[in-house]
């Protein structure tokens, strides 16, 4: 692209001024959370995932998350120590050199306890007032901060920007939203003092202001300085829009900040706002920064409006006048290039977030990730530059049209490969697929789509409605095969509460998910559905059913009607809400099914063992467990040179496991020394260069 204005997009590829830093264009990596470190310092891992969204006309700007105090910090970086900015500065630089500017946002969260040491039990949370955390199933409560413990906390906000300045950074966000520490001094419903720190506005903006200043002086003119503030806590008692715009009007005519990055949400108790799933509105923040947006006057707005993935609506936004600049994290979490792809004009090669938020959920698997793109947050490794030819061009066969199946072609081929991918069905997609078909999950097609096109473009032959059996993948003479065949819903009832057969399952009105979503008749009448699972099958079956006219009770064997999973993805929330409003589902808990009869079935209380039973059922549906399809893994045992089963037909896991292990074992086709089997890649030695180190040692 030649200098001069963008013909598609002239707005968000024009230059912007933030304080004394010029940005190239006008999209940025908005700040989150990530496990990128070493201790606190940023890691070398850190450094590439933010290079990746910048280079090559990129975003213009990455705000990396940062906690102003090393104190009650769990894997995330603190520029507080003096002996981290080397770390901070060798990220900087790698940024700097990729033609982008780095900023840090600057917090301190009520849920970041931490610990005295390393074990101890939890240290303390510290806050405005002594307020319950929202983490209510632990039953913590904050320490209400002391005069001297506010003055140290406003002294690390100066501390921090001023090491930030000398690491090379070219501004610092202070968070005043999320439930972050100077949102509740703001807060009237997180504010609970009598002192110059509560009661009237003034007062609890003091500890902001004083904050702001603070880090204004670290910055000594040389870094760009603003806030991340909420458009509206949605809290009985918390500040509203009119309050909103009260506070960001008194904060930009004082001159204390050079940007405003505007939002909505507290954590945890609006996280679905935070992060909204597929079952909210893209913008869902847009009404809320109109409400306030000229309260800032001339001070540039930013935001990320909710979910933002199209760098059309981006444009629009920034021409509107409502934004000057717009960010996302999840969009670019799930492509990298989607800025730079832009500005190409190769859109159609950018992979589209589906907000599935595996990205959130990953955590309590002790993950991190994302379900589409296995690269992200693995840069180092699996980054666009690392795929060099194979030393050895192989053929590949590739069993099953999934996303572990389609990423493992994409790879492969990707470095040069003969692949041939065969799916029994008439569609790519696998389970996610399916998913996909169910109400208001549309969004998850796109995943799908977009491997359907790499393939394309990548010239993988792919034969839809083909069986593979174990001497059609001999006769293609393949050097490696890959088995992504998935799993299959237990036929029995088999699930984790209770890992049997229900007697009865083989009976004409039981059905399975997997015959419903693929087409079978569906019942009609009175329907029990059994959900050992509880995620999307699930949930969105009973709602079909539902819709349909069914009379649904939907029977748990825990109290809650669906999986942990699907509470740390946001989405549990919105789910349950959708079935409760249906007027033809009913919740039944701690229940399981002792024997199916003759349109009966016999339930029991899953913690007592007292037995019902239900008379007059039309139809069961088996949502229980699923049990991985790897027959031909174990036909073909010791027939190829390479044989890898991977995602589900492995064993069935969380499905950002199938895209992940596709990567990882189509990288090592075409590799002599790479592992032949799963047990070889299972049992061998990590390897050292699998473990970050310090952004400063930072490896290449």
């Amino acid at each position: 692209m030649t200098a001069g204005q963008h013909p598609k997009y002239p707005t968000m590829f024009s230059p912007i001024r933030l304080g004394p830093v010029e940005l190239r264009n006008r999209f940025y990596f908005s700040p989150h959370g990530t496990a990128l470190t070493v201790g606190t310092k940023p890691s070398d891992d850190y450094s590439h995932y933010n290079v990746a969204r910048v280079k090559d006309g990129g975003c213009g700007l990455v705000i990396a998350s940062a906690v102003v105090h090393d104190r009650g910090v769990i894997y995330q970086p603190s520029p507080y120590p003096r002996e981290n900015i080397a770390s901070f500065r060798a990220m900087a630089d790698a940024v700097h050199a990729a033609d982008g500017k780095i900023f840090a946002q600057l917090w301190y969260w009520w849920g970041t306890l931490g610990q005295w040491q390393p074990l101890s039990p939890p240290a303390p949370s510290l806050a405005a007032s002594a307020v319950q955390t929202a983490w209510y199933e632990k039953g913590l409560s904050t320490h209400e901060m002391s005069r001297d413990e506010i003055k140290s906390m406003i002294a690390a906000f100066g501390t921090s920007t001023a090491n930030l300045r000398e690491a090379g950074f070219d501004g610092v966000e202070l968070h005043a939203a999320h439930a972050a520490v100077l949102e509740h001094f703001v807060s009237p419903y997180f504010n609970r003092r009598t002192d110059e720190y509560g009661g009237s506005l003034e007062n609890r903006m003091r500890v902001l202001v004083e904050a702001l200043e603070a880090s204004r002086e670290g910055a000594a003119g040389q870094m760009a300085v603003g806030m991340r503030f909420n458009c509206d806590e949605m809290l009985p008692g918390g500040y509203d829009q009119a309050g909103a715009r009260e506070i960001l009007k008194r904060i930009c005519d004082a001159g204390l900040v050079d940007f405003v990055d505007l939002d909505v949400a507290v954590e945890p108790n609006q996280l679905g706002i935070g992060m909204p799933p597929v079952f909210v509105e893209p913008h869902v923040y847009k009404p809320y920064v109109e409400a306030v947006r000229d309260a800032a006057g001339s001070v540039p707005v930013l935001s990320v409006l909710g979910r933002l993935t199209s760098i059309a609506d981006g444009e629009a936004v920034i021409k509107s006048g409502l934004c000057d600049m717009v960010g996302a994290t999840r969009a670019l979490i799930a492509e990298p290039e989607l800025v730079k792809n832009a500005f190409e004009g190769n859109e159609h090669r950018s992979r589209i977030c589906i907000a599935c938020n595996w990205c959130c959920a990953a955590g309590t698997e002790a993950a991190q990730g994302c379900a589409i793109n296995p690269a992200s947050y693995r840069e180092r490794l699996w980054g666009v530059d690392s795929f060099l030819p194979a030393p050895v061009r192989s053929k590949l066969v590739v069993v099953g049209g999934g996303p572990g199946g389609m990423e493992a072609a994409r790879v492969a081929a990707l470095r040069g490969n003969e692949v041939v991918l065969i799916e029994a069905r008439d569609r790519l997609g696998g389970a996610l697929a399916l998913w996909a078909d169910l109400p208001s999950r549309d969004p998850f097609h796109r995943a799908i789509d977009w491997w359907k096109d790499e393939l394309d473009r990548l010239g993988v032959t792919v034969r839809l409605g083909t069986t593979a059996t174990a001497a059609s993948i001999l006769a293609e003479r393949p050097d490696a095969v890959i088995i992504a065949t998935g799993a299959a819903y237990s036929r029995g009832g088999r699930c984790a509460f209770l890992d049997i057969d229900i007697p009865g399952f083989d009976q004409d009105f039981v059905y399975r998910p997997d015959e419903i979503l693929l087409g079978r008749v569906p019942p009609t009448g009175k329907v029990l559905l059994l959900d050992g699972e509880g995620m999307h099958a699930s949930v969105g079956i009973a709602e079909v059913l539902a819709s349909n006219g069914c009379d649904v009770d939907y029977i748990t064997p825990g109290f809650a009607p669906v999986s942990l999973r699907l509470y740390d993805s946001l989405e549990a929330g919105f789910v349950i809400t959708r079935l409760r409003s249906m007027p033809h589902v009913t919740f039944t808990p701690a229940t399981w099914a002792k024997r199916i009869g003759d349109h009966e079935v016999t339930l029991y209380d899953s913690f007592t063992n007292i037995e019902r039973t239900v008379r007059g059922v039309d139809a069961v549906v088996l949502s229980t467990g699923r049990l991985p399809v790897d027959t031909l893994s174990r036909q073909l045992d010791g027939k190829v040179d390479q044989l890898f089963t991977i995602g589900d037909a492995l064993a069935a896991r969380p499905f950002a496991t199938a895209a992940y292990e596709g990567q990882k074992f189509g990288r090592y086709v075409g590799e002599p020394d790479a592992p032949k089997t799963f047990g070889d890649a299972y049992f061998s030695a990590k390897g050292a260069e699998l473990y970050p180190v310090p952004a400063d040692m930072l490896r290449n």
